[in-house]
């Protein structure tokens, strides 16, 4: 299966997903070199998964080159792999505190669903990696 055999909708649904993806994370990793700009309620919440703020730029950091890789056609696969890894922390950081579940905890859960839904439905070498047999 090559590029042109996936269809213009699935390419296109593929796209908002990962989009979707992407603006949140392009959102957070921003957000996270402006901690103290933040109003409490936020504050808060961050502290809650007793991160130190001091390590917040190097995290929006980690992020946010996880999520250009995601972003470029040709490394657009890596960035999923290293953006699963990184959702995976977030999701121990929200267990270790005890954070409700399908509210705090899964949210890194969905977030990588769309990465990797939108890239599946994108792009043709994921599909043939992921089910070579299918047709």
């Amino acid at each position: 299966m090559n590029q042109n055999e996936i269809s213009k909708r699935s390419i296109w649904i593929g796209r908002v997903l990962s989009g979707l993806a992407v603006l949140f994370l392009l959102f957070d990793g921003i957000m996270k070199f402006f901690m103290d700009k933040l109003p409490p309620e936020a504050l808060e919440a961050g502290a809650a998964l007793q991160w130190p703020i001091e390590l917040m730029p190097t995290v929006g950091t980690i992020l946010l080159i996880c999520t250009i890789l995601y972003i470029i056609p040709r490394t657009s696969v890596i960035g999923a792999i290293l953006l699963t890894g990184y959702l995976g922390g977030a999701v121990a950081s929200h267990v270790r505190v005890s954070n409700p579940l399908f509210t705090h905890t899964l949210f890194p859960i969905y977030v990588a669903v769309f990465i990797w839904l939108g890239l599946y439905l994108r792009d043709a070498r994921v599909k043939n990696l992921v089910c070579s047999n299918c047709r």
